[in-house]
């Protein structure tokens, strides 16, 4: 009997044990709905305003700002960021330190910009890879982590897909928000209850 309270304390530090884990989507409603539930902000970015070559494009700002690169340059054409050589990998940073959730439509193009379909490897920055079979342009994958930020996504080529650039059409960020805009939220909050009572 004497060993019980003992058993009984293991047993609670383990089970108080935090795990990290990620989570992954193939649905952007439902990804949304897990940001939603993890109490994540979320930004959505589109590439139209983005055009031609350069070394990497940027976007957002604060806890969203994100960087898109690739070691020979990226490419902005028919509404998406792609690698500028073929079968390299894109790959998005987010500086912040308060990005926790990463989505979009990510896919392959020909040179010309029009959607390829084929198997790619998708990597976060703490290691985790998934490897998706895209098969239509409108293919979704995200990712929503319980543990440390997301300081990059990657998107690369798996097998053959001929000569195929790894791109973006648009991505979602969930993001931790700076702990002034809490505030504010919280204040508008309050502000419209009292004009409701």
């Amino acid at each position: 009997m004497r060993t019980f309270p003992f058993v009984a304390a293991v047993a609670t530090f383990i089970s108080s044990t935090t795990f990290a884990a990620v989570l992954v989507f193939d649905n952007a409603q439902v990804f949304n709905a897990g940001l939603l539930d993890s109490s994540l902000a979320n930004y959505g970015q589109t590439f139209e305003s983005y055009s031609g070559p350069a070394a990497s494009f940027t976007g957002g700002t604060g806890d969203y700002a994100w960087k898109a690169s690739s070691p020979l340059g990226v490419l902005a054409q028919a509404s998406v960021i792609q690698t500028l050589a073929s079968s390299g990998t894109l790959k998005f940073e987010f500086s912040s330190g308060n990005v926790y959730g990463v989505g979009g439509l990510f896919h392959y193009v020909d040179a010309a910009g029009a959607y390829k379909s084929g198997l790619m490897k998708i990597k976060l920055s703490d290691g985790t890879s998934f490897i998706r079979s895209i098969s239509s342009q409108t293919t979704f994958s995200g990712f929503i982590t319980t543990g440390s930020s997301i300081a990059s996504l990657e998107l690369s080529h798996i097998g053959s897909t001929g000569v195929t650039f790894s791109a973006a059409e648009a991505l979602t960020i969930g993001y931790v928000p700076a702990p002034g805009a809490v505030a504010l939220l919280g204040l508008a909050g309050l502000a419209s209850r009292r004009r409701r009572a």
